[in-house]
């Protein structure tokens, strides 16, 4: 049916704010991208949830949310008319958009029909829910978000429009009841968080690993350049732990599954984050040191940050939460010399042997930085054979430099 408002003006003069709706809105400093929702609210349930959920504190927010009691469908304003100033500004300004919509679909089928002009964030999003098991199809043209006027498009590289069945919304609350009282207590399901974790993995090199069957070891890894690292990721999984815990750690050395050292998270049952160093030799794991409990909070789309550090025969290792503020202080600190050659360095997924549940779990890793600057290496003197550390990048002055003839 025709939509009631044909703009923003319309709608604008006959509702009224903070009784039939509200604009909610966030721009995190530096944040370049937008998570939008421009029928959120009681106009298609679930998709204000979506947005802010995947926007978190990396991403521009922006919502209309339908407040009215009843026929929230008279706000609806269609996407290539839909010219609130905040959304307009906020989405011309940001490099890419993502724009959470809610349509009837099949009963029965939770199922995401995608669309929209950024064809490359298109199948990166297409590929990421797919992996995490959703189903997804190409938009048909009814709803495809192809038009360049439409709100997800007016940027710089185009948009995306994730268009939700009525099903798959409902399955992002408990009990399937998407009622405002629920919606506004923050309960979700693992559905939701799965889903939010999926699309989030579109942005920024975020990589997911789906771990689909327990007790198998999952490396992403990299050659290093030194035996001495200093790197940091955040990370986190789409589920609770069940039966058993989820493993996830950073890899430095890495000669062979068999040899390596790891900073390693464990997310248990009780929902307690643990952070403990340990080595792998010969195939057999032992822990470094004990385990420290970091005091922090496991749930679905929570994100952690892990740094790991090996400096000659000592480690060390950190954890947070990816959006406070790192600690002065390494929370475990070792030493050990197992394990000299540089090797690789990376990361490792893993569920307990003893894990049960629904699978698979997905976990994310995202932001890989080397926050402690450049390597450190021996610089030998041919003369008297002294060695010292020298930072990467910093000169080296010869005392008697040969003179070259021009």
């Amino acid at each position: 049916m025709p939509d009631l408002y044909d703009n923003w003006a319309e709608l604008s003069a006959a509702e009224t704010a903070g009784v039939d709706y509200q604009i909610r809105s966030a721009s995190p400093a530096g944040a370049t991208w937008a998570s939008i929702a421009i029928h959120g609210g009681g106009i298609e349930i679930g998709s204000g949830e979506m947005a802010r959920e995947v926007a978190g504190t990396r991403m521009r927010y922006y919502e209309l949310d339908g407040m009215k009691p009843i026929d929230n469908g008279d706000l609806h304003i269609t996407s290539t008319n839909y010219d609130e100033p905040g959304a307009l500004a906020m989405v011309t300004a940001s490099r890419r958009c993502l724009s959470f919509h809610g349509y009837v679909g099949t009963d029965g089928e939770p199922t995401t029909a995608l669309g929209g002009l950024d064809a490359q964030l298109v199948a990166r999003v297409h590929r990421n829910l797919t992996a995490a098991g959703f189903t997804v199809t190409n938009a048909p043209s009814e709803i495809a978000g192809t038009n360049p006027a439409n709100i997800c498009n007016i940027g710089p590289h185009g948009g995306v429009q994730l268009e939700m069945s009525r099903t798959l919304r409902r399955s992002f609350f408990p009990g399937d009841d998407w009622s405002r009282p629920v919606r506004e207590s923050g309960a979700r399901t693992e559905t939701f968080y799965r889903y939010a974790t999926a699309v989030k993995a579109a942005y920024g090199g975020q990589a997911l690993v789906s771990m689909g069957t327990i007790n198998v070891s999952r490396y992403a890894l990299i050659p290093a350049p030194s035996a001495d690292i200093d790197m940091k990721m955040t990370v986190g999984t789409d589920r609770y732990a069940s039966g058993g815990s989820q493993f996830l750690a950073l890899v430095g050395r890495y000669a062979d599954a068999s040899n390596a050292y790891l900073a390693r998270l464990e997310f248990n049952t009780g929902r307690a984050v643990n952070l403990t160093l340990r080595k792998r030799l010969a195939g057999t794991e032992t822990l470094l040191g004990i385990t420290y409990p970091t005091g922090l909070t496991h749930s679905p789309g929570t994100r952690f940050a892990l740094r790991f550090q090996i400096a000659g025969s000592t480690l060390r290792a950190k954890a947070w939460l990816a959006e406070g503020i790192e600690p002065t202080a390494w929370q475990q600190e070792v030493t050990d010399t197992s394990l000299t050659a540089a090797g690789s360095l990376g990361a490792r997924s893993i569920l307990s042997s003893s894990t049960t549940g629904t699978l698979p779990v997905i976990a994310s890793w995202a932001e890989l930085s080397t926050p402690g600057g450049g390597q450190t290496f021996a610089v030998a003197r041919a003369v008297n054979g002294v060695t010292k550390p020298h930072a990467a990048g910093a000169p080296v002055r010869l005392a008697h430099p040969a003179i070259a003839s021009l």
